[in-house]
């Protein structure tokens, strides 16, 4: 049979092209012209009532071989159905090539996309986008995508969550990007986004804290961080640091709404009378606060703090001579005003030097002698000028502790004498010193000599312990440290009148005091005496009492010096010291009560004793 499709020859009886897989027309039993054309047409056609051998046996045959032919068609349709079978698995690879083909290109699509996605800002947004919920995913994607990108998108993210209300979510995003990369462009901004959700949520420490870094470290020339921190301070009532932040934010922006709103806090400036300046008298300084609140100063100080360290101001400041630098504040309550610096400066006129009407010289008898001022005026603004002229004739340097000078003068003694005086002012300044040398042709007692002036009875530094013994009997022996003997240490002996030191090695007398009337002291002075009778045994040059009623009586730088000490109302002392050429001395002492000797004490210190 031959497929009209292809041209294919086919077994007798197939019902399906071997080669095309079409459907064949002919069949077992085709009939006529079509049957013949198709060559399955071997016997002419049957004549119904005719009958003969061959039709007859044709028959038989062919009910004979109807079996075998419907073997043969099974067995067609088992070859028709391989050959299909065939053909389908031949059409079923191509089908896999083409899938397997998509499939490589639809990965390939997917790898571009998702590298796209890494790259491109707005896939890197929807990746963070996604993964914001979920940490472990989210560090994958921040890996992946870069931390300065994931920082970018993240600042993103967070303002579409507080736009959504999610401040703490805002919060945290804020700070994860932050973390990522802290010089972001547009840190300012950003960390001000993140300060405000610190505000939205109450977190004011955290809020301020931000703004202390934006003006402190990002952007100290930008006025918002400053403008938001003095209102959080404002707000939490700290007056205090908010005048002070102020300040700096006017100090490091220069816009003076920070300066305006900072004096409509703080108090305003002491003020001070007189003016700042130069003065030639004592100068008293007041301090007022404008709006009458209590005001704190520091005089000469530089380095304290005000007020805390300051003086509350009460009175008038009173500034002697010299440069005074004054700090002060106003405060009202736990306000403090600017603080103002105010320098004086005093400068007190120095006296001329005081002259005598006497000129210098000798005379043949006693002499009184005044002194003057030649010219008391001045120039400058200070008036009532008050002149004090202290002097000394015992050969001493005059000071405030020498006499004063009176317009009644004074004597001067027998011998050689040297006028020395000095003019001070109220303000303490002391003129040149007046120097005038006088000799006197009368006769005067002599100084103090521990040579020729001891006891009757004994000599320091040679009288010995068994020799005085002879005189005054035992006493109570006992050994005393001293420091007067190079050893340390002495022989103490005590009388009922007193006590006598011996030295311990030696036994040498060296000191003694004693109430005995009865021993005969220097020059035959002795206990019951008057002050004028023992100052007349020796050189008294007559000079004054000073203010506490002291009084030198003389001295001499080589040979010693005679004192009266007041101790007391009634108290006082006479005190000689006689300079040794062995560079030790020799102190005589006598005690007075109600200007009487009550005790002598005499004693040889500085020696090499034992």
């Amino acid at each position: 049979m031959i497929c009209e499709h292809c041209g294919t020859q086919a077994e007798n009886g197939a019902r399906i092209c071997p080669k095309c897989g079409a459907a064949l027309r002919g069949g077992v039993g085709a009939g006529g012209v079509a049957g013949i054309r198709q060559g399955q047409m071997h016997e002419p056609p049957r004549v119904i009532g005719y009958t003969d051998e061959r039709a007859f046996r044709t028959g038989r045959e062919e009910e004979a071989s109807h079996g075998a032919r419907s073997q043969e068609r099974r067995a067609d349709k088992a070859r028709a159905k391989e050959a299909a079978s065939r053909k389908i698995r031949r059409h079923g690879v191509n089908r896999a090539l083409l899938l397997t083909i998509l499939a490589g290109l639809l990965l390939v699509s997917a790898v571009v996309l998702f590298v796209l996605a890494i790259k491109l800002p707005q896939g890197q947004l929807l990746l963070l986008r996604a993964a914001s919920d979920d940490p472990e995913n989210l560090d994958r994607v921040i890996s992946l995508v870069g931390e300065e990108e994931s920082a970018v998108a993240l600042w993103t993210i967070g303002r579409e969550q507080i736009d959504q209300g999610y401040i703490s979510r805002c919060i945290d995003t804020y700070n994860l990007a932050y973390s990522l990369d802290p010089d972001i462009d547009g840190l300012y901004d950003r960390l001000l986004s993140l300060a405000d959700a610190y505000e939205a949520v109450g977190r004011l420490e955290e809020a301020e804290e931000l703004y202390r870094k934006l003006y402190t470290e990002v952007d100290p020339a930008n006025a918002l961080a400053y403008r938001f921190a003095i209102q959080i301070m404002v707000d939490e009532g700290r007056l205090f640091e908010a005048t002070d932040l102020m300040q700096l934010a006017y100090d490091h922006t220069g816009e003076l709404s920070f300066k305006s709103q900072r004096e409509q806090l703080v108090p305003q400036s002491p003020t001070s009378e007189p003016q700042t300046g130069r003065y030639m008298k004592v100068c008293s300084v007041s301090l007022a606060s404008p709006q009458g609140y209590d005001v704190y100063y520091l005089l000469n100080d530089a380095e304290s703090e005000l007020p805390e360290s300051g003086t509350l101001y009460t009175e008038p400041i009173v500034l002697g001579e010299g440069t005074h630098d004054i700090r002060a504040v106003c405060v009202s309550s736990e306000l403090i005003s600017d603080e103002v610096s105010l320098r004086y400066t005093v400068w007190f006129p120095t006296p001329s030097a005081p002259k005598s009407r006497l000129l210098t010289g000798e005379y043949d008898r006693p002499k009184r002698i005044y002194l003057y001022m030649e010219d008391t005026s001045i120039t400058g603004d200070t008036e009532g000028q008050i002149i004090t002229i202290y002097y000394t004739i015992d050969g001493t340097a005059p000071n405030i502790d020498s006499p004063t000078y009176t317009d009644e003068g004074f004597m001067l003694p027998g011998g050689s004498t040297t006028l020395r005086a000095v003019a001070v002012n109220q303000y303490g300044k002391v003129s040149n010193e007046y120097v005038g040398t006088y000799k006197i042709n009368i006769p005067y007692a002599t100084v103090f000599q521990d040579s020729k002036d001891q006891f009757k009875s004994f000599t320091l530094g040679s009288t010995t312990y068994d020799a005085f013994k002879r005189v005054y009997g035992m006493g109570a022996e006992e050994t005393v440290d001293t420091p007067d003997t190079r050893s340390g240490h002495a022989l103490r002996v005590t009388y009922e009148w007193g006590a006598a030191y011996f030295t311990e090695a030696e036994q040498t007398l060296y000191a003694v005091s004693t109430g005995n009337a009865a021993m005969v002291g220097p020059r035959g002075s002795r206990v019951g005496m008057k002050t004028e009778e023992v100052t007349a045994l020796f050189r008294d040059r007559g000079q004054a009492a000073n203010a506490k009623g002291n009084r030198s009586l003389y001295y001499n730088e080589s040979a010693g010096y005679g004192r009266y000490w007041k101790d007391g109302d009634t108290a006082g002392r006479l005190e000689y010291v006689s300079f040794r050429e062995d560079n030790a001395q020799t102190n005589l002492i006598y005690y007075l009560e109600n200007e009487t000797v009550t005790r002598i004490d005499m004693s040889l210190t500085g020696a090499a004793l034992d």
